[in-house]
C-alpha cells in the first residue's frame, strides 16, 4: 500500500515539477532573448519534459517508501542520475517527441525530423552532460522536498 502510495504521489509530483520548471525555464529564456511574446512558450517543451519527470519521481517514489534511511552520499548520487536522466531524455528523445506531437500531430503539418535528429542527439547529449554541475544541485534540492513531501503524509520514513 505504501508503494503504491509512493508511486502516486511520485506521478503527481512529477507532472506538476514539470510543468512548473517548463514554465519557469521558458519565462526565463523568452526574458533572456529580448522580451515575452507568448505567457507559455513552445509547448513541445511541455511535452519533452512529461515523461522523464514522471519516470523519475514515480522510481523515487517507490524507492524511498522502501528504504528506511538514505545517506547523503547516496542522495548525491541518486540526484547526479536523476538530473542525468532528466536532461538527457528531455534533450534528446523529448525534444523529437514533442517536436514531433506538436508540428505533425496537433497542427497536421509535414515535420522533416530526419534531418535534425542526430544533432538534436548530439547537442542534446552534450548539453545534458554540461549543465550536470548546475542541475545535479537542483535535483538534489528537488528530491530533499520531495522526501519531506513523503514523510509529511508518512510515507516514507
Amino acid at each position: 500500500m505504501r508503494i503504491t502510495k509512493g508511486l502516486t504521489i511520485g506521478i503527481i509530483f512529477g507532472v506538476c515539477l514539470s510543468f512548473s520548471i517548463s514554465f519557469i525555464f521558458m519565462l526565463v529564456a523568452q526574458r533572456l532573448a529580448g522580451g515575452i511574446p507568448s505567457l507559455f512558450g513552445e509547448s513541445w517543451l511541455y511535452y519533452s519534459t512529461i515523461v522523464p519527470f514522471i519516470l523519475a519521481f514515480a522510481i523515487l517514489g517507490c524507492y524511498f517508501t522502501k528504504k528506511e534511511n538514505v545517506s547523503n552520499k547516496k542522495l548525491w548520487l541518486i540526484s547526479l542520475l536523476t538530473a542525468l536522466f532528466i536532461t538527457l531524455y528531455s534533450g534528446t528523445f523529448g525534444a523529437v517527441t514533442g517536436e514531433y506531437i506538436v508540428r505533425v500531430l496537433i497542427r497536421g503539418g509535414e515535420y522533416h525530423w530526419q534531418m535534425l535528429i542526430g544533432d538534436i542527439f548530439f547537442w542534446g547529449s552534450i548539453y545534458a552532460f554540461i549543465l550536470l554541475p548546475l542541475t545535479t544541485p537542483l535535483a538534489r534540492l528537488i528530491i530533499h522536498v520531495y522526501i519531506e513531501l513523503l514523510k509529511k503524509y508518512k510515507i516514507a520514513s
